[in-house]
């Protein structure tokens, strides 16, 4: 007998029916016809059967940290400036108790959703010390079960500025950090090209000397025009090349690629593929271009031709009802539906690669073992309520149950108008 048996679901096109048998937290069975015993089993009534969703950019530390019963801005704003000025003076009264209780809270919601590993970034800065830090350690110890959470080191206030930052990166560390952290854009002593070249290198020397992947906040800016030696994603994938450190970079963001002209474009996408970087799209295209008053440009990189190119590309959160986005439920369809409007893809085939961004890809930048539905994956799933991937994202499919290391750790149902109506 084996742990869990998942009866009726569909892997993929929805066009046949299988069985899937889970022991140890490990998958020991996928197919039609298959004969298991379970200690429980579960009925996917046709349901599609996904790999557990993958969160690959979101700000942990700082998630839900706006009034709760009246999201939304007090005022709106004009430009990120406003927000990093924001962020630097609400941050300054988070004790760590208050850090572990949102943090906590935004782990059941991603769990709730289907997201079963997630990538945390985490402020890191001489202000703020280690604080951050060990409050998303403990978190993540104690919500293990439910969620695998990876811990960026984020240099919210730079790496060139304090003396003291880099020792504190190499604590962090030797804490249990995951991933080191790059972010030019906030760092105030990294102006014009060459400073920005200088972070970069920075952070790149100290994750090859700690042996850790880099996740790096690259080109945020919409300039009117960029050169291709301009760009962030560029160096940081020519510098891949030249340390060999192919396939260990994550770009979020890129939003500059866009106000590149389309043969610069064609060259920072051919290098980025060349080094094997993954680029994470955000939904940020509410919040740049605000100062625009014709053809008002979107905050998104060019997701379709780094998909066309062989680029590994996904799509995250970002950031969940803080200082810098008062929306977000940490539900991975919601926010690829947003990306389906905003980059244009509506086609049955685009709106099944966006159930691979947010999973397989995701998976892919993240470096998982073990992900997927074979044989010996780990069993980190979940049931949708929908036949297949587009009508999933679509019809923003309720997770119905989701499924970590072989244990069921939430359970939806949806509401349906009849049932409400009968209620009134």
């Amino acid at each position: 007998m084996v742990d869990l048996v998942i009866r009726n679901g569909v892997i993929s096109d929805g066009t046949r029916r299988v069985v899937l048998a889970i022991d140890r937290g490990r998958i020991v069975g996928v197919g039609a016809d298959l004969e298991f015993e379970g200690a429980r089993v579960l009925d996917a009534d046709g349901g599609l059967i996904v790999p557990g969703f993958v969160e690959s950019h979101m700000h942990l530390d700082v998630a839900l940290m706006n009034d709760g019963k009246r999201p939304g801005r007090p005022r709106p704003f004009e430009t990120p400036a406003e927000l990093n000025r924001m962020m630097d003076e609400r941050r300054l009264a988070f004790t760590r108790e208050d850090i572990e209780q949102r943090a906590t809270r935004a782990l059941a919601l991603a769990s709730r959703h289907g997201i079963t590993t997630l990538r945390a970034q985490c402020h890191v800065d001489a202000t703020v010390g280690l604080k951050h830090l060990e409050a998303l350690l403990a978190v993540r110890q104690a919500q293990a079960e439910r969620v695998t959470v990876q811990i960026v080191c984020f240099p919210h206030q730079g790496l060139l500025d304090q003396p003291r930052t880099l020792d504190l990166y190499r604590e962090a560390f030797r804490l249990g950090a995951d991933i080191m952290g790059c972010a030019s854009n906030l760092d105030p002593r990294a102006v014009g090209v060459e400073g920005v070249r200088r972070h970069i290198d920075t952070a790149l020397e100290l994750a090859m000397a700690l042996d850790v992947d880099l996740d790096l906040h690259a080109d945020l800016g919409l300039p009117q025009q960029v050169t291709l030696d301009e760009l962030e994603t560029v160096y940081a994938a020519r510098r891949a090349l030249e340390v060999g450190y192919v396939g260990r970079m994550t770009a979020g963001h890129v939003c500059a690629l866009d106000s590149a002209g389309p043969a610069v474009a064609a060259a920072a996408i051919e290098a980025i593929h060349t080094a094997g970087m993954s680029v994470i799209s955000q939904p940020d295209l509410y919040r740049l271009g605000r100062t625009d008053q014709r053809g008002v440009r979107r905050g998104l990189t060019r997701v379709k031709a780094l998909l066309k190119a062989g680029v590994n590309v996904a799509f995250a959160s970002n950031n969940v009802r803080d200082a810098y986005r008062p929306l977000g439920n940490l539900n991975l369809l919601e926010e690829g539906l947003i990306l389906a409007y905003g980059a244009h893809m509506d086609s049955v085939a685009e709106l099944d690669t966006l159930l691979q961004m947010c999973t397989t890809n995701a998976a892919r930048a993240l470096r998982l073992e073990g992900y997927g539905l074979t044989l010996g994956d780990r069993a980190d799933l979940v049931v949708l309520d929908a036949p297949t991937p587009s009508a999933a994202l679509v019809d923003q499919a309720e997770k119905r149950f989701v499924i970590k290391e072989g244990r069921l750790v939430a359970t939806n149902r949806r509401v349906s108008e009849a049932t409400v109506l009968s209620a009134l």
